[in-house]
């Protein structure tokens, strides 16, 4: 995005959410659609300007300049300073919580009921609008483009309404702008079950007027808007939180159901296909190159404060902020010949050299030791350049590598494009995965076109990943497990993990065990030495499967507070 537009983006988001704090009580401000909403250029403007909520809540480094991951037990954050370590200290509270997004996500759905109110009756505004120099054909272009964005506007509200549920759990359901104080006062939470009947009815009313897809079209004004599938594939997501465990806890198979069909829908359009490079997926991610995996996407520009975030600290201007992979992940990556786990009888896994052999997703994702990186092999060892002992050095013996842009020069300011992807067809195929499981075990199609446990083998044998498929006969317990690893390892990094163990309800199992680490020696000879040791202890209490609501706006109104917050 060009820097002009990005902007333009910001002023017209400061526009939308003037006076705002929602919930946080506001009295809006006296712009009406003679102000904004004037013609077809300050429409788009308002619009794109709905999106720029995204830039600050999804993404690298966003948390205390931390990743989410090193909020689970995916990773450790090497600055001891910064806030994400208030969730694994278990010392984060209403009114300190480091990832604390009610007002913003409020603010957002608020940005998209102006928008729909004000522009209710564009067709009407653009008419008006016309000029002598204008013609028939580019006031159809300019209504169907505002319709287009009407709809993104009720896809970008029930997506915003949904990660405030997947936080909080039930929320009000905010459907239009309210200036009055005394209303906003008296305001409850709906339902979560409520909140997703919304998000899925909105999802299935929209997916119709969305564009399908905006490929080929301008890359600095067209890419990044939602599409058809992108509400396909959100209506997927939500329907699976709401048959887990968390929020289904009498397993009401009918949700399972209901998950299983959504996933299956998306399949079924034979749109997407799953990239045939894992690695370079996530550094050309933005779906707007016709990437076949990529369904939506929050759409980046060249930057390099991801790479000084988590290049290894003996590169200059590197591990400012360094993500280091836990020892608990890197585990959790399998045997590739065998498809073994490397803790199981036969599995060929060689503790004395660890890193072989294994699932190729591994090197892709985590930087490990001895591998060549950016001119030079990475020092993770204790006493190396890149090792342990260093500030900001690697605490597990890991950097992350997932996303980093491998070969800039730091040093001359080099940078490259960062997208964040938040929907692509892997998810998907694991969703089906997941739901179908639960719905009618490991090896039924039923309705569907294919199994459970087809669709994880089509992730696990992706081209440049090649593991062999599940074995058959698997117990749904024995299936459920491997899914939930399969989402581990391909959904890494990707802020999947943090909440995937919130609605299975194991966090008060995999947030208390400690994070592991791996301590390196390296020997005379040159050859090195692996032992897995113990990095920190973390702590995960059963109240802490939700968010608590911020105690200012619980004091405020009639908004419950979650249980033991």
């Amino acid at each position: 995005m060009k820097a002009f537009q990005k902007i333009t983006l910001c002023l017209i988001s400061l526009v939308l959410t003037t006076g705002c704090d929602y919930l946080d009580r506001e009295i809006s401000s006296n712009y009406h659609e003679q102000d904004v909403f004037v013609n077809y250029e300050r429409m788009f403007k308002a619009g794109t300007g709905m999106y720029t909520f995204m830039f600050h809540r999804f993404g690298f480094n966003r948390v205390g300049s931390a990743m989410l991951a090193s909020a689970c037990d995916e990773a450790d954050h090497a600055n001891k300073n910064t806030s994400i370590h208030q969730f694994n200290e278990g010392i984060w509270t209403a009114s300190s919580n480091p990832e604390d997004c009610w007002a913003h996500f409020f603010q957002a759905i608020r940005s998209t009921n102006l928008f729909l109110r004000e522009t209710e009756n564009y067709e009407e505004l653009l008419l008006r609008d016309l000029t002598i120099d204008s013609n028939r054909e580019e006031y159809e272009y300019q209504t169907r483009d505002i319709a287009w964005m009407r709809a993104e506007a009720r896809f970008l509200r029930a997506f915003y309404h949904f990660e405030l549920v997947k936080r909080y759990g039930g929320v009000p359901i905010m459907t239009e702008v309210i200036d009055d104080g005394a209303q906003l006062a008296k305001m409850t939470r709906d339902s979560f079950d409520d909140c997703i009947d919304f998000i899925v009815d909105e999802c299935d009313r929209i997916t119709p007027l969305l564009k399908d897809s905006w490929v080929g079209f301008d890359d600095d004004l067209w890419r990044g808007r939602a599409t058809g599938p992108a509400a396909m594939a959100l209506k997927s997501r939500a329907l699976l939180y709401a048959a887990s465990e968390l929020h289904n806890p009498e397993g009401d198979k009918q949700k399972w159901y209901k998950a299983a069909k959504a996933a299956h829908d998306v399949i079924a359009m034979g749109k997407f296909s799953l990239y045939s490079d894992y690695k370079k997926l996530f550094l050309q991610g933005n779906g707007a190159d016709g990437n076949p995996e990529v369904i939506f996407a929050v759409q980046g520009w060249n930057d390099n404060s991801y790479e000084k975030a988590n290049y290894p600290i003996g590169y200059d201007q590197g591990g400012l902020n360094s993500t280091c992979p836990s020892q608990n992940l890197v585990d959790a990556y399998e045997m590739k010949a065998t498809g073994k786990n490397i803790w199981e009888m036969g599995s060929g896994y060689d503790p004395a050299h660890p890193y072989e052999g294994r699932d190729p997703r591994l090197a892709m994702s985590i930087l490990v030791n001895n591998t060549s990186f950016n001119g030079r092999p990475v020092e993770c060892w204790v006493g190396g350049i890149d090792g342990y002992g260093r500030e900001y050095a690697t605490t597990t013996g890991y950097y992350v590598r997932k996303y980093v842009a491998e070969n800039l020069d730091l040093a001359k300011n080099q940078t490259s494009v960062h997208s964040w992807i938040l929907f692509r067809y892997a998810e998907i195929l694991l969703n089906y995965a997941e739901a179908m499981n639960e719905y009618a075990g490991p090896e039924s199609k039923g309705e569907f076109s294919l199994t459970a446990k087809s669709a994880v083998d089509a992730v696990r044998t992706r081209a440049g990943v090649g593991l062999p498929i599940l074995p058959p006969g698997l117990t749904q317990e024995e299936m459920r497990e491997r899914i939930r690893n399969e989402r581990r390892v391909e959904l890494a990094f990707e802020e999947h993990r943090f909440f995937d163990v919130r609605r299975w309800k194991i966090a008060q199992q995999t947030e208390n065990e400690p994070i592991m680490a791996m301590r390196i020696t390296r020997e005379e000879d040159g050859s090195f030495t692996y032992e897995v040791v113990k990095q920190e202890d973390r702590v995960f209490r059963s109240h802490m499967y939700l968010y608590p609501i911020p105690e200012a706006e619980v004091h405020k109104g009639a908004i419950e507070q979650n249980p033991g917050w």
